[in-house]
């Protein structure tokens, strides 16, 4: 039986989203947002490096990393801790990559795959479980009042929309 149990699987499934952190080779903090993480066996994990410089050189300088999946209404998780490997033009490259890709859709580029050798994982629980007993009760919490947020945010995003370009002005 591997680290990965199945319930951080259902978790990370569910998720697709990951909160990645590294170290710079200056020693400071990188966090960094992952939306292609999945499991890869019981005892690993992995994400398509699409547009993360930062993240590849941190890794490259210290191959140690913690991701953290939470699923968004059950307000639960995991954070994963574990040595990574960049691959690029390999075995694990390209079976991440169809992986992904079968499974999204879609094609776009990728320069590497982070593979990740889970060494431990700890649960992450949110203290709204203190006042919310149980996760269906947190679920349904979470589903009225993520509407209203969504809600919310369309109003913003009608009035101000978003356009990708004006990243590269800033």
């Amino acid at each position: 039986m591997g680290i990965i149990t199945s319930d951080m699987r259902a978790i990370v499934d569910s998720a697709h989203l990951c909160f990645a952190a590294t170290v710079t080779p200056e020693g400071r903090p990188n966090l960094s947002p992952k939306g292609t993480i999945r499991v890869w066996d019981d005892n690993r994990l992995f994400f398509l490096d699409i547009a993360s410089p930062g993240t590849r050189a941190n890794l490259t300088h210290t191959p140690y990393i913690e991701v953290n999946v939470v699923e968004e209404r059950s307000r639960r998780g995991y954070r994963f801790f574990g040595r990574a490997s960049l691959h690029t033009d390999d075995e694990v490259f390209a079976e991440a990559m169809q992986r992904v890709f079968a499974e999204e859709k879609a094609n776009y580029p990728v320069a590497s795959v982070v593979l990740i050798d889970v060494e431990r994982a700890k649960p992450l629980v949110s203290p709204g479980y203190m006042h919310i007993p149980t996760e269906t009760e947190m679920r349904l919490s979470w589903r009225q009042r993520r509407a209203s947020l969504d809600a919310a945010f369309e109003h913003h995003a009608a009035i101000h929309p978003f356009d990708p370009r004006d990243i590269s002005k800033g």
